[in-house]
């Protein structure tokens, strides 16, 4: 009996034991779910910061956000690493006015790399080439060349020109391919560094899909150079567009898109031909006899020539456009690493723009005591389609405005950091957070503190503008009056605030109308980033019906396009009510169409469900699903059959 009760206790206590385990095994697998949940799935996003506004005017008043909000941290991870595997075998060099290219691997390098102990076994050639149009260049003949140990360079043709180098080995192994620019140093002259300034330049840095607070984000070196000189941040720019495009047109032109393109305007005029018929403001620094520049990283999404046929003369009298052709045509590959990363040479493919740039600075300098310089650069590559790739033209953008200073370039130069939008694709843009800083991008100015002493009164407007609402129509005017620095004097700045109206194009240098909407700004309600927001239930039948409608209103733009599959609504994801317009309120609607899982955002008025306010926009990355319809405006919607 003993032994029986003995037993059954063993076998209770062992019954236990298991339920025990079993019941701690689950508890350790739960928490192991649970902290696995939270480290991949994104936090929940809080309510904007109201403690503080960007703008806060009668008729518009943008609530702040936090550029390190958890929902921004989580998206903060490590840039992947790239690389380009080709040698760095020489340079372009100007000495005198005569140009080289200097060979620059070292024997190590050449052994290491190439496996080559002689350098008699590599053999070059060189081919210089000229601008016809922005898409075909013009060529001259073939030079072929080789180094050795007694002559480490070969001289090339001399003046500004343009070349593409190749080098092989074994046959016809290629081993080196890259494109140069030669722009010799100006002959120097004897200038006065203390006289006054009598014409401002100016000088754009534009790096696209870098809104206001990536750039307090990803920018701290470049914060922290500017922190030191006379500058104003723009808290209340505001896109006015989709895309580049429609962000930069006004900027340059004055103009919107549909004014420009229209019959009567000056590219619709051309019948869609070219835009040499277009006044833009580089013409205006021209006319008043300024050197011009104009230089962007990409030639597929330039801002002439993305869907577009771009200029048929030469539009300034510095244009890199000719080597972005040729690179991308016959020099450029993928870069070890992250898939829309492409190199030319030993460089990543995009640092063109940035050598354009220091090539130029000898240029810049000498310019800015006679005769002033206008140079627009643009750089889409890298920040238009990775989230932390702002670290990285961080770096390269310090070391611009380094340059900058040290020539002391800033002492005659307005210096504008602008961008056209914040980042328009990928899963923070599909955050409340990233949805708002899409319309918010960065614009800062820097300027001589010379002039802010000479100008007191336009100054004083362009800091006081720093919360106001303000587009690339302001920035338009702001330039034109910098032709011109009469246009400053505290005279005219007082005549001319007499008879301001609250018009969209106001100078920054004036004050901006403290009545200012986004309907007399110009800009659609869309992009408006004036009023707060409420979340809705986007489950509501009302909610369904408006993407329904969203969905039917990108179809009927498919329509004439046999080629693109029709879509339909997949489910909406989130819903908000734009709370301060009194006479019309707004609902943001966003959505997922099949087929190709498109993301889309769209607007209309809550009274009027079918009045859409702006375009429909796209949140994702189509990537190659519009192959068959490269056409503004169906790209982003089109999913090829």
């Amino acid at each position: 009996m003993g032994y029986s009760q003995c037993f059954v206790e063993i076998k209770k206590n062992s019954f236990r034991l298991i339920l025990m385990c079993i019941i701690l095994y689950v508890l350790i697998n739960f928490r192991e779910q649970v902290e696995h949940k939270m480290k991949e799935q994104p936090p929940i996003e809080g309510k904007p910061d109201n403690k503080m506004l960007f703008v806060n005017s009668s008729q518009c008043q943008i609530n702040s956000m936090d550029p390190f909000s958890p929902t921004a941290m989580y998206h903060m991870t490590p840039m992947p690493s790239s690389a380009c595997p080709m040698i760095k075998l020489m340079k372009p060099q100007s000495i005198d006015g005569m140009n080289y290219l200097y060979l620059i691997a070292s024997a190590k390098e050449l052994w290491k790399k190439l496996g080559v102990r002689r350098l008699s076994d590599i053999f070059c050639a060189y081919k210089r080439f000229v601008r016809f149009n922005d898409f075909v260049n013009i060529y001259f003949e073939s030079t072929l060349f080789r180094f050795s140990k007694l002559r480490n360079f070969t001289k090339v043709d001399s003046g500004n020109i343009t070349l593409r180098v190749w080098c092989w080995m074994d046959y016809g192994r290629l081993v080196y391919h890259d494109v140069f620019i030669f722009l010799p140093f100006p002959n120097p002259q004897k200038v006065n560094n203390s006289a006054p300034v009598k014409r401002l330049s100016v000088l754009i840095l534009g790096i696209d899909s870098i809104s206001h607070m990536h750039y307090q984000r990803y920018f701290s070196r470049v914060r922290d150079l500017i922190e030191g000189l006379p500058h104003t941040e723009l808290w209340g720019y505001n896109r006015v567009g989709q895309n580049s495009y429609p962000n930069l047109i006004p900027l340059l032109s004055g103009q919107s898109v549909d004014e420009v393109e229209a019959k009567s305007g000056c590219y619709g005029a051309s019948g869609g031909t070219n835009f040499d018929r277009c006044h833009l403001l580089w013409h205006d620094f021209q006319a008043a006899g300024y050197a011009t520049i104009f230089g962007e990283d990409s030639r597929v999404a330039g801002t002439f020539t993305y869907v577009r046929p771009g200029f048929k003369k030469r539009p300034t009298d510095f244009y890199l456009r000719s080597v972005i052709n040729e690179i991308h045509m016959r020099s450029t590959y993928f870069a070890r690493g992250p898939l829309e990363i492409k190199c030319s040479g030993d460089r990543v493919y995009h640092h063109v723009l940035y050598d354009f740039i220091y090539r130029l600075l000898p240029h810049m300098q000498a310019r800015m005591y006679d005769r002033g310089f206008f140079a627009f650069f643009w750089q889409t590559m890298g920040v238009h389609d990775y989230f932390q790739y702002g670290e990285r033209a961080d770096w390269e953008y310090y070391r611009i405005m380094r340059a900058l200073k040290r020539r002391k370039i800033l002492e005659r130069t307005l210096v504008l950091i602008v961008s056209d939008h914040g980042l328009r694709y990928g899963p923070f843009v599909d955050t409340f957070q990233g949805m708002r800083e899409t319309s918010l991008p960065i614009m800062v100015a820097i300027y001589p503190r010379s002039l802010r002493e000479r100008f007191p009164l336009a100054f004083a407007n362009l800091e006081a503008n720093a919360h106001r609402l303000v587009t690339t129509y302001d920035l338009h005017e702001t330039l034109k009056d910098v032709v011109d620095l009469e246009n400053l004097s505290d005279e005219r700045i007082l005549n001319r605030t007499l008879r301001l109206r609250n018009n969209h194009n106001v100078s920054l240098f004036l004050p901006i109308p403290e009545e200012r909407s986004c309907f007399s700004a110009r800009i659609p309600l869309h992009y408006c980033q004036c009023d707060g927001y409420v979340k809705i239930p986007w489950n509501v039948r009302s909610i369904q019906r408006i993407a329904k409608l969203a969905v039917a209103n990108i179809n009927r733009l498919l329509a004439p396009y046999p080629q693109c599959e029709q879509l339909e609504l997949l489910n909406v994801e989130d819903a908000y009510l734009r709370k301060q317009h009194k006479l019309n309120k707004t609902i943001i609607v966003r959505l997922v169409t099949q087929p190709g899982n498109g993301h889309f955002d769209a607007t209309v008025l809550s009274k009027n469900e079918t009045s859409l306010q702006g375009p429909i926009t796209r949140t994702d990355q189509y990537r190659h699903q519009s192959f068959c319809a490269r056409e503004a405006p169906i790209e982003i919607y089109c999913y090829c059959s």
